[in-house]
């Protein structure tokens, strides 16, 4: 009989933080290189493969740069092998820019220490992204290893072909028995021994079995040596040859992920190709409700993305076309810190832990709008000079296509009131939301000593613009006159409503009237509160609940209406239990207060609801939901650069507890930017904070969105949607009192409903919503307004258009990814995508393109691969288009 053949992989799994801080893994990590580079130099390590990233080697060479000539020599040789990614990401909540970037900055250090790896390896994310490889695909991955997320369900051998439906493809090798399961017993001499186990307790032979079994290679397998945080093994060729003496049966030989993935390709046989996400909880835990644990953070991140996103690269990009500088080295610096705090297990960890990534993602927050904040105050001072003596409010349209923009602007005057005259002079209406009468003289003690010359009035707005074209500013004046054109929210007590929707409270709850479909839902949003038994990384139901649900139906409404918006209010309180033992007794006895304000544009089919949730309770779970009327099957989520159709109640819930599995296999899903039902008609779910959807009811009628999951511990064991051991750290289970939410938590979402599901128009819909305000007023009353105000700040040599117009894509049936400046060129880089599973129009650039070289090329930007007009070709059925403008 042939000797089976084990493939070692010499590695690391490195976690940046966990239940230990950032400062703990830096120090080790310090002391486990500096062992390393010692192994190499004495020839007692052959290679390394550094966890497919390369945040912990920066992190290493900034405290350690006397080693980045060896370093970079062990690199280029192929010995130290680092990248693509910069750190290991969540791959269902994280942006299409946040994973694009996580790779771009991962190949940036690659490629600076001399070598990059081509071999994504993600070994303990928390399942599979449906557009991973069309992503990898545009930076020359092909090759693709994982751990979580494979079961039979998906009839897959261990190593099989992923595809998105653009049919770009990766090679899968998957680690179904983890990626260290004999690496403790190799490194101690007891590999062949009965006591062999792996972290789960299960024997390392039959985990060798469980490989040998789905091999698409014949009797062969990997045997990965590396654990979480764990040092370098040291002779592991001697070690080796220990092993193929001591037994007959297995052969060892040491390799690289590089070479397997070629050995596969060259030696495996019926692999199969599997077209859709990679989320099963048969073998691995993939934590199917962990995306709401600390809601707070998650919401951080989500405004991190969308600023930089549609904002901050845009503002940039037009305004490095008029000379002012795209700053490459702001933009590296917040997408790196936020990348590393939104790795595969954010969020879900200690308190310290927690806090840590909260002011850290804070501080990338701070930057993104210190920078367009900068930015907008460096073109209004930078202005030519205008007809008026006036406080000129320049306001930005980043996103590359015709619109007005309806929009909450603060104005201050020296006078109450004021004209606002576009950039032909015609007055535009505003109405007032409220005026106050300030002071910017010095304080003092004594209020007779202050200058009273100094008063100035800042009034909040609501002002509709003009049309702007596709990314572009405009200038208003904004002038002191006593016969201003302005009006007033006008308080009503029956109904909001624009020329799409009419919405008011009745005696059963909300009622949300589409007039274009003839629609009327009713009950159309309600709250739903149940017990939560589980920690930070799952939901799990109570042996004993009570689920409690308020339809609005007793709370306080006001409504608002001006010309441009119409506002409805609602204060409400429910009242629920404080704890599980309260909830099994059913006692309700602590209040949970809530406001929330629902918001009509006009001319707008998307209905704005935010507010917040005053928790005072522990270990439960809170839901805004959103009533369908029909029975759903599926859910349609969007994706990075796409969408996904997921079943609403799967049937392996039937089997899991049955044959075994690691995890339940809930219909708690990821919810990046949007998900949708889609029946009779389509309702629409956008986010700007809550990342967790479900389907609800018997007929999955309803979309619950998880507001925020209030838990004590990092690490319950025996879990009803997570049997076993406690997910972390085995043996321990750390508390996380703040992770009880005890304040008020904030939510930001919208609905939209249309006829069909249209999967571009659902996103740029979801765009518009997730694009917030841009405009600065150029005034010396309050420089703390906006802090970076206070910085004197020179204008530029040469004066400013008071308009201008960069870059617009008319007639796209597409989505708008972003727009950048290259790292390696003086040409600007355009992402745009197709969420159809059809082709559709790729659209014209107008603007700044004219005449210019314009080029379809990849995402390292070094191939211009196809020359193209200014009308674009095409877009094929879910393609990610990267166009490259040369300037």
């Amino acid at each position: 009989m042939a000797k089976k053949i084990a493939h070692c992989i010499h590695h690391t799994h490195w976690d940046l933080i966990w239940y230990f801080t950032a400062q703990d893994a830096a120090v080790q990590f310090s002391y486990n290189m500096k062992e390393m580079l010692r192994g190499f130099k004495e020839g007692r390590i052959v290679n390394f493969f550094m966890d497919g990233q390369t945040a912990p080697i920066d992190e290493y060479l900034y405290m350690h740069p006397e080693d980045e000539s060896y370093i970079r020599e062990l690199v280029s040789n192929g010995k130290l092998i680092i990248g693509p990614f910069n750190s290991q990401l969540d791959c269902f909540i994280s942006s299409g820019e946040s994973v694009v970037n996580n790779l771009r900055l991962g190949i940036k250090t690659s490629r600076k220490l001399g070598r990059i790896s081509k071999v994504a390896y993600l070994p303990d994310s928390f399942g599979h992204s449906y557009d991973f490889p069309k992503i990898f695909n545009k930076f020359g991955i092909k090759d693709f290893v994982i751990t979580r997320g494979v079961g039979d369900s998906y009839g897959l051998g261990s190593e099989f072909y992923m595809k998105s439906n653009d049919n770009s493809e990766i090679l899968v090798c998957t680690m179904l028995s983890g990626y260290g399961y004999g690496c403790y017993a190799f490194k101690d001499g007891t590999l062949f021994e009965d006591k062999a186990k792996d972290y789960n307790g299960i024997c390392v032979k039959n985990l060798i079995e469980r490989l040998l079994k789905y091999s698409t290679i014949e009797n062969e397998f990997v045997f990965p040596l590396g654990f979480d945080q764990n040092p370098v093994i040291m002779d592991i060729p001697q070690k080796i040859d220990f092993y193929n003496k001591k037994q007959e049966d297995i052969k060892f030989n040491l390799t690289t992920w590089e070479d397997f993935c070629k050995h596969v390709r060259e030696k495996g046989k019926n692999l199969k190709t599997h077209k859709g996400e990679l989320f099963s909880t048969q073998y691995h835990r993939v934590h199917k409700s962990i995306f709401s644990a600390r809601a707070d953070i998650k919401r951080l991140q989500d405004r991190c993305e969308r600023i930089l996103t549609y904002e901050l690269q845009p503002l940039m990009s037009m305004l490095d076309s008029l000379g002012i500088e795209y700053d490459h080295g702001i933009i590296d610096r917040a997408w790196e810190n936020l990348v590393k705090c939104q790795t595969h297990s954010s969020a879900t960890l200690t308190d310290e832990t927690n806090n840590y990534i909260e002011r850290e993602t804070k501080n990338v927050l701070n930057l993104a709008e210190s920078a367009k904040m900068y930015l907008m105050k460096l073109v209004s001072i930078s202005l030519e000079k205008g007809k008026y003596e006036s406080y000129p409010l320049v306001i930005f349209n980043t996103l590359p296509y015709k619109r007005k923009i309806i929009s909450k602007i603060k104005i201050l005057t020296k006078t109450p009131n004021f004209k606002i005259l576009d950039e032909n002079g015609k007055e535009l209406f505003y109405t007032i939301i409220q005026s106050k009468k300030k002071n910017c003289g010095v304080l003092r003690k004594d209020t007779e000593l202050i200058d009273y010359h100094k008063f100035y009035y800042e009034t909040d707005i609501v002002l509709e613009t003009n049309e702007f074209n596709g990314i572009s500013y405009k200038t208003f004046d904004v002038i002191e006159a006593d016969d201003a054109c302005f009006g007033l929210f006008v308080q009503y007590d029956r109904f909001i409503e624009n020329d799409r929707y009419k919405i008011y409270k009745n005696k059963d709850g909300i009622v949300i009237h589409d007039k274009k479909l003839g629609l009327k839902i009713e009950r159309a949003i309600y709250i739903e509160e149940s017990g939560d038994e589980g920690d930070s990384f799952d939901y799990s139901y109570p042996d004993h609940d009570l689920i409690l649900y308020d339809y609005l139906d007793n709370s306080d409404v006001t409504y608002s209406i001006s010309k441009e918006m119409s506002i409805m209010r609602i204060k409400g309180t429910m009242l629920i239990p404080f704890d599980l033992s309260k909830r099994k007794n059913r006692i309700c006895d602590t209040e949970m207060p809530y406001s929330i304000q629902i918001v009509l544009k006009k001319d707008s089919d998307i209905i704005e609801i935010s507010g917040d949730i005053d928790n005072k309770s522990e270990q439960h779970r809170v839901r805004i939901v959103f009533r369908g009327t029909n029975k759903n099957l599926y859910s349609y989520a969007g994706t990075q650069y796409g969408y996904i159709k997921r079943e609403t109640n799967p049937k392996e819930l039937k089997i899991w507890k049955d044959e075994n599995w690691f995890e339940e296999p809930s219909p708690t899903f990821p919810l990046l930017n949007h998900v949708s039902m889609v029946n009779e008609y389509t309702l629409s779910v956008f986010t700007k904070s809550s990342k967790e959807y479900e389907f609800i009811r018997d007929d999955f009628s309803d979309i619950a969105i998880t507001i925020f999951r209030s838990y004590g511990a990092m690490g319950y064991p025996d879990l009803n949607r997570r049997p076993g051991r406690p997910s972390g750290l085995d043996y321990k289970v750390f508390a996380t009192p703040e992770s009880q939410m005890k304040k008020k938590n904030k939510f930001e979402l919208a609905i939209s409903i249309s006829k069909d599901f249209d999967a571009n128009k659902i996103t740029n819909s979801y765009i518009e919503y997730a694009c917030e305000k841009a405009y600065y007023q150029k005034q010396d009353f309050d420089k703390s307004i906006n802090p970076i105000s206070y910085f004197p700040t020179n204008p530029l040599d040469k004066p400013l258009p008071r308009t201008y117009e960069f870059i617009e894509i008319e007639n796209l049936d597409g989505s708008f990814g972003t727009i950048v400046k290259s790292d390696f060129s003086d040409s600007y880089i355009l992402r745009i995508y197709n969420n159809k599973n059809s082709s559709s129009e790729g659209g014209v650039l107008k603007g700044y393109s004219n005449g210019k070289e314009i080029y379809i090329t990849d995402m390292l930007n070094e191939t211009e691969m196809i020359n193209v007009s200014e009308k674009l070709p095409e877009m094929n059925e879910g393609e990610l288009r990267i166009i490259k403008i040369k300037k």
